[in-house]
């Protein structure tokens, strides 16, 4: 892991601290790092909260990836949340992924 990447980890874990959050994490999607968000089923992702991700080189997954959506950065609805992506742009493309045959 890259000492970006631990940063952003961390990122996470407080982001997912916060009491109108209920968890976050990030992953990897073939090049690049994603942080996602998740809120309760009621409530939308606060606004400090896309702020901060964006001050860290985030952008909203969809408006990178160039997908047609309403929210930028709106993954789904889970029964127990709603789900949001942002993108690593300060980094993008910088990751390996394999694939096994």
């Amino acid at each position: 892991m890259t000492e970006r990447g631990d940063r952003l980890r961390d990122l996470a874990d407080r982001v997912a601290d916060r009491d109108d959050v209920t968890d976050a994490w990030t992953a990897k999607s073939f090049t690049d790092r994603l942080l996602v968000v998740e809120v309760r089923p009621d409530a939308a992702l606060p606004a400090s909260v896309r702020t901060r991700l964006h001050d860290h080189g985030f952008r909203e997954a969809n408006e990178v990836y160039d997908v047609d959506a309403v929210d930028a950065d709106f993954a789904g609805r889970l029964a127990d949340g709603r789900r949001y992506r942002f993108v690593d742009v300060r980094e993008r493309g910088e990751l390996q992924s394999s694939v096994v045959e």
